[in-house]
Formats: structure tokens, C-alpha cells, sequence
């Protein structure tokens, strides 16, 4: 049965600022590369050899996933339906002004999570492209598939993946670095075994 890793990219200076990414090419801070490396010292002891790397082609989770990648000597695969979700015209500005420009809006944001602005890519596409890649990879992958994302695009496919109500934080986000596993059953559906996962390298005894 496929184990599937699925990891949030490591910490932005916009990460910082409260700043929604989207689809912006936001670097890792210098904060996010120390997280990278940690998380590959401790993710690299769990998954199989043979595993399958595959991100993001945003910069952030790409070089999240090379840090994984040279642990283990393997390749990483870019695949733009793992891109993080499209925030449109609120990519880059302060929370304040979320809340200045589009009082409505941001409201519905909190309630249900697809609020109507320009360039605002809903949850329902965001987990059909998420799923799509996902299925097709855990396919070619012979034991473990790591993927690297997004904070909203990993919740809302894993939501995806295990059949969830595509409704506001009906699963919780990741933090930078931090991974789910999630498990192929015999009959094709998916079981979520861990959530929000961090290792640190200073407990080597500890398992995920």
C-alpha cells in the first residue's frame, strides 16, 4: 500500500508577515532553509529508499524539496497542479487592508472559505487539480511518494483525497515544514495516520 508524505514548504519572509503568497514566487527565508534541512535530516530516516519526490514548481516548496532530495540522492519532479491556490488581487497585502478593501468579502473568507474576488481560485478546482496529481503519482510511485506544497493547496487535497466537505478548516493547515502521512487502502481510498507532523532532528528517537 502507497504511504503518501505530503510537506508544507518551509518559512517565508512573507510566511512572517502575514502575507497570503498564492501564486507569487516567494523564496524560503533564511529561517525556512534551517527548517528544510531538519526536516530532511528527519524525514529522510522514514521513507523508503526508493521513494518519489515530486513539488511544487514555486521556488519555496521546490527548495524544501531538494533539501530531501540530496539527503537521499533521489530527483525531485515539479508538477504545477501542486502549485499553491491563486489568492488573485489579495496576493501580497496586509491583512488590514484584506479587511479595508473587502470587508464582504473577507467575511464570507472566514465563513466558508471561497470568498468572490478577482483571481480567487476556489476550493473545489484547487482539490481537483490536487487530487488529480496526487492519484497519478501515488500510481508510478513503488512504495513512498513525498509530495512538497502549500499550506491551503496540501489541505484542501488531502481533503480531497480522503472525502471531506470541502468547507473552511474542516482540516487544519500545515506549519512550515511540517507533514501529513496518509495511506493507500486495499480498496483504493485513502486513511490519514498522522497530521501536522514535525520531527526535530534533537529527539532521533521519535517517530512520525
Amino acid at each position: 500500500m502507497t504511504r503518501l508524505f505530503i510537506v508544507r514548504h518551509g518559512e517565508t519572509e512573507w510566511n512572517k508577515l502575514g502575507l497570503l503568497q498564492g501564486s507569487s514566487e516567494i523564496p524560503l527565508a533564511d529561517a525556512g532553509r534551517e527548517q528544510a534541512r531538519h526536516m530532511a535530516s528527519a524525514l529522510s530516516r522514514l521513507v523508503m529508499p526508493d521513494a518519489v519526490l515530486v513539488s511544487s514548481p514555486l521556488s519555496r516548496a521546490h527548495d524544501t524539496g531538494l533539501a530531501l532530495g540530496n539527503e537521499l540522492g533521489l530527483p525531485v519532479a515539479l508538477d504545477d497542479r501542486l502549485r499553491e491556490r491563486a489568492y488573485g488581487v489579495w496576493e501580497g497585502i496586509t491583512p488590514e487592508a484584506r479587511e479595508e478593501g473587502w470587508p464582504a468579502e473577507v467575511e464570507a473568507w472566514h465563513a466558508h472559505g471561497n470568498p468572490h474576488i478577482e483571481g480567487f481560485e476556489v476550493h473545489e478546482d484547487v482539490a481537483a487539480r490536487m487530487v488529480a496529481a496526487i492519484e497519478e503519482w501515488a500510481e508510478r510511485a513503488p512504495s513512498d511518494l513525498i509530495v512538497f506544497s502549500h499550506g491551503s493547496s496540501a489541505r484542501i487535497g488531502m481533503m480531497g483525497l480522503l472525502g471531506l466537505p470541502l468547507t473552511h478548516r474542516t482540516l487544519g493547515n500545515l506549519g512550515n515544514t511540517c507533514w501529513s502521512r496518509l495511506r493507500r487502502r486495499p480498496d483504493d481510498t485513502w486513511t490519514l495516520e498522522r497530521h501536522n507532523v514535525w520531527v526535530d532532528v534533537l529527539y532521533p528517537g521519535v517517530s512520525a
